[in-house]
């Protein structure tokens, strides 16, 4: 292994052929850490790929992303607990845990939901403590195939049957304005919380297929807010509820539209039925 520096500097760093193909990402979270120096361990036998293990990454490109923990974030939060759309935020904040693995956003998403809604998992997770977590989650799929692609829509929406009473929303099938109708209604009620299932590239963030729950809702200046559990990855953000809906739209590989799910306290089933799903499986929790 060979220690390698580098430096991020504007346009004047001229990296080997081999970085030059990601040239335009930055590495920095923000531009006042742009001078930062990096040090890394490269194995000098093979090329080397980015990214750094930094914290959080930037967008790709220029959307109207708000840093919840920003001045601008904090005021349209403030304008969302005036309106009275901020009512799941609260309970998320309390019960807040982010994905272990990169790929389990969905499950985790879940497990952060389920929790905000004090539902009893009936089971015990670590000591003598009641509580869901992403891992321990059983799904159609194998755990390996959940940590190598994630789950899918239908997939979600059977493992949540499990728990809870979930509507499972294809954006396609309900339109935007509906959509906003169930943000104000979820976002005002204690008892109920959202997940919505999104394309990280339409909101100009890398990755793909995505899963987060929903913090609060501001309606009077269209944003709403994003509690993103790859913190590793990125921060809570206010997104356009517009450019949302939008990240919804985008395809999965089934070939069907992401969407949202509403969740809620509720008579569980004891199966894991996969009505919609290719596997069709059918076992008992785990």
């Amino acid at each position: 292994m060979t220690s390698r520096t580098f430096f991020h500097a504007r346009n004047t760093f001229k990296l080997p052929l081999a970085y030059k193909h990601d040239f335009t990402r930055s590495w920095f979270p923000s531009t006042s850490q742009a001078h930062r120096q990096v040090t890394t361990a490269v194995d000098s036998t093979s090329p080397f790929i980015f990214p750094f293990p930094f914290q959080q990454q930037p967008s790709k490109r220029p959307i109207n992303l708000v840093n919840f923990t920003s001045a601008e974030g904090k005021r349209i939060f403030r304008g969302a607990m005036d309106q009275g759309h901020a009512e799941s935020f609260f309970k998320l904040l309390g019960n807040f845990s982010a994905q272990s693995s990169p790929m389990l956003g969905g499950v985790s998403s879940l497990a952060m939901a389920l929790n905000a809604l004090e539902i009893d998992p009936k089971r015990i997770w670590k000591g003598n403590w009641r509580w869901f977590s992403g891992e321990q989650m059983k799904t159609c799929s194998s755990e390996e195939a959940v940590h190598q692609n994630g789950i899918p829509f239908d997939e979600f929406t059977c493992l949540a049957q499990t728990h809870c009473d979930v509507e499972a929303k294809r954006a396609s099938v309900m339109g935007y304005q509906e959509f906003v109708q169930a943000l104000e209604q979820v976002t005002s009620n204690p008892n109920s919380q959202m997940v919505v299932n999104y394309s990280r590239t339409k909101l100009g963030q890398r990755g793909h297929s995505h899963f987060s729950p929903i913090g609060g809702h501001n309606k009077a200046e269209g944003m709403t807010l994003i509690m993103d559990v790859a913190r590793v990855e990125y921060p809570s953000v206010w997104v356009e509820t517009r450019t949302l809906y939008e990240a919804m739209m985008e395809t999965e590989r089934s070939g069907l539209n992401r969407g949202y799910f509403i969740l809620r306290p509720g008579k569980a089933q004891q199966f894991l039925k996969c009505r919609d799903c290719s596997r069709q499986c059918n076992r008992r929790r785990a």
